[in-house]
């Protein structure tokens, strides 16, 4: 993987981002029904897929597509790349049949360096339905679950705990579009080196499976409202920053955030945090966060970055009165693989679905895509899985002995590959 700390050209940001009227949703999540969601999409499509999406190293993801360029149907990649493993084999397998594939313009490019990471997952389809999620096209984000939140244990496959949402619009699938193709145009314009070379490779992880299934699964919901629902787009860097904080004020009853991690000592989290920190104590809301199991292998880089995740989760206690285990809980992973999500919901009547992790970084200087939707029913499917996660979630942080294991114990069904994409910092 490389470097996200390159110097930045000048970005001009959308001032003025729209706010939509939308009728129609499909709410989904991971590992529940995300795959189920996606493919139904992919083999609907009539006419084009447009896709913005940071880390793409799942096949059957790769199979659809190209299934759909043999119905011929338009599909267009803008990726991240940066040397994940299997990726790069995926990008050129897509443009080989005919997808147009462009090379994001963050750090990870040869030529255009607008933002430090292109960490959107937008998906485009037939410029009438807009998927926007929080999980990669990696095997753990989007776990080839067959069924729509129904399986056993014999065909379960385990992952992340990531939500998106489908929303139909033509309005809102142009606003998309158009974010999507100028951001490509940036890459497309500057382009001066051979894509792909540089990259380092990474090094494959293997972690012990989650021991169990969830204890209760969630299918996807499809929403028909008669009154139109307002939704606005967040987009980093545009305005997430600018948004977010006055939202997080409005809350009267409660605040449930459901992060990867949080970095407390960055100045524009440091911003969200007091916006919580100020609501609590205006109105007495409760606050609940949930994060992932600190990633722990045993190797001196892994307990210096489990030290600091540690380390930032009681400053959530210490600066902010948030504790762990009365206000902070951890993702269980004796059934979920890891924590990927970017949820937040207030007083369950508006929710964010969206791919910013909470680091400066993700909330200023990537690309970076979600939609706030002021929908009681939305709010309450999310928060309904948000709450499942809270009632088996670990109460304090302890590490993970890892156990090592060699490339055959794949095949046991006893570990899960870890994907860098879904746990780097962005």
């Amino acid at each position: 993987m490389v470097g996200r700390a390159c110097a930045l050209e000048p970005y001009k940001e959308i001032k003025a981002v729209p706010s939509f009227d939308i009728t129609e949703f499909v709410a989904f999540a991971s590992p529940d029904s995300t795959w189920h969601v996606t493919k139904k999409f992919l083999d609907d499509a009539k006419r084009s897929i447009l896709i913005g999406i940071y880390d793409f190293t799942a096949e059957y993801v790769k199979n659809a597509l190209e299934k759909a360029m043999r119905r011929g149907v338009d599909v267009a990649l803008m990726l991240d790349l940066d040397g994940r493993t299997g990726e790069q084999q995926i990008y050129d397998d897509l443009a080989k049949h005919g997808c147009d594939c462009v090379p994001a313009p963050s750090c990870a490019s040869d030529s255009a360096h607008y933002f430090a990471s292109s960490h959107e997952k937008v998906i485009v389809i037939d410029g009438e339905w807009t998927l926007v999620q929080s999980g990669n096209y990696s095997e753990n984000s989007i776990p080839q679950n067959e069924g729509d939140g129904v399986a056993n244990a014999t065909n379960w496959v385990p992952g992340n705990r990531d939500m998106g949402v489908a929303v139909k619009s033509k309005t809102l699938a142009a606003f998309f579009t158009k974010v999507l193709r100028a951001d490509m145009k940036l890459e497309t314009d500057a382009e001066k080196a051979v894509r792909g070379l540089g990259k380092k490779r990474e090094v494959e992880l293997l972690e012990a499976a989650p021991a169990q299934m969830p204890a209760q699964l969630f299918p996807s919901k499809t929403f028909n409202f008669q009154a139109p629902v307002k939704v606005e787009p967040i987009l980093s860097p545009d305005n997430y920053i600018k948004r977010i904080p006055a939202w997080l004020k409005t809350a009267r009853k409660s605040i449930f955030i459901e992060e990867q991690y949080i970095r407390t000592a960055q100045t524009d989290i440091g911003t969200l945090l007091k916006a919580i920190q100020e609501t609590v104590e205006a109105s007495g809301v409760e606050v609940r966060i949930i994060l992932a199991q600190p990633f722990s292998c045993g190797s001196d880089k892994c307990k210096k970055a489990f030290d600091k995740a540690k380390k930032e989760m009681q400053a959530l206690g210490k600066d902010y009165g948030l504790k762990i285990g009365i206000n902070v809980r951890i993702l269980n992973p004796n059934q979920l693989v890891h924590c990927h999500n970017k949820l937040i919901v207030v007083d369950e009547q508006s929710v964010l679905v969206s791919s910013q992790n909470w680091s400066d970084s993700a909330v200023s200087k990537n690309r970076e895509a979600g939609l706030l939707i002021y929908s009681p029913a939305l709010a309450a499917y999310y928060a309904e899985i948000f709450n499942a996660d809270w009632d088996s979630g670990l109460k304090k942080v302890a590490p993970v002995k890892k156990a090592k294991f060699g490339p055959e114990a794949l095949g046991s069904g006893k570990v899960v590959p870890l994907n860098w994409g879904d746990y780097a910092e962005v």
